[in-house]
């Protein structure tokens, strides 16, 4: 998503054109910011950027070998990591490691899958029991059973700063969220005023009409969160 395109959006939206705000910065500074410090941060909470990278682990820094604990590849964590949604066992074929054949995963899947997976391991005498894992936090996982095979690591994480990371389709979910956000903010900190003064005389910025942001953001997130669950990126997009 171009977030430069939003933030222009934003403006015209909310009529701030020629407006001279009692800002420090240009109102595209001030919008930036708040979209990177809360809509971006809160927007990642229901539609994460999902990273995967398959490592061996032999190449992966271990923090404890004792309790099997090590640290994610560097690739998953350019932002910071919210939860990991699985760590897959990838299927060793005739044509290399992953082939053109599904990976068999050893979590998180189809009961079908999990048996064919056990099986397979079994089979190479590398797997006493089903693996399991546990996100630790700051970067750190825990591993379970796992034999010492290319994993694959699926991760949730926070949207880039810059927005380039959220899907163009999920768009109209964002400005949603992100309007909701700068009204929330120009109330807060407009509602002292009473006249802007402009290149075009003195403006009466109508502030009560942001006085009922924080409730319509509290009941879209509300929403939100009643079909956050859904496996789909776009979900947002089809409200």
């Amino acid at each position: 998503m171009n977030i430069s395109n939003a933030i222009s959006s934003i403006i015209m939206s909310l009529g701030l054109y020629n407006v001279n705000l009692p800002f420090k910065e240009p109102i595209e500074n001030v919008i930036q910011n708040i979209l990177k410090i809360n809509t971006i941060k809160t927007y990642s909470q229901f539609v994460p950027w999902i990273k995967e990278d398959t490592r061996e682990l032999r190449y992966l820094k271990q923090l404890d070998k004792k309790n099997n604990i090590y640290q994610l590849p560097d690739t998953l964590t350019t932002t910071p990591i919210m939860y990991v949604s699985d760590v897959s066992i990838p299927l060793y074929t005739n044509r290399g490691i992953y082939g053109d054949i599904n990976p068999i995963y050893g979590v998180n899947r189809s009961a079908q899958g999990v048996i064919n997976s056990q099986a397979y391991m079994m089979l190479v005498g590398q797997m006493r029991s089903e693996p399991t894992f546990e996100y630790l936090g700051n970067n750190k996982i825990k591993l379970y059973g796992y034999p010492r095979v290319p994993l694959t690591f699926k991760v949730a994480c926070e949207h880039d700063e810059n927005g380039e990371s959220i899907p163009p389709s999920c768009y109209d979910s964002f400005m949603q969220l992100a309007i909701l956000d700068v009204r929330i903010f120009l109330y807060n900190n407009l509602k002292l005023y009473d006249n802007i003064a402009t290149a075009h005389g003195n403006i009466v910025l109508k502030t009560e009409d942001h006085q009922s942001a924080e409730s319509e953001r509290n009941a879209l997130l509300e929403d939100w969160r009643a079909i956050f669950h859904i496996d789909n990126v776009d979900w947002l997009t089809f409200m």
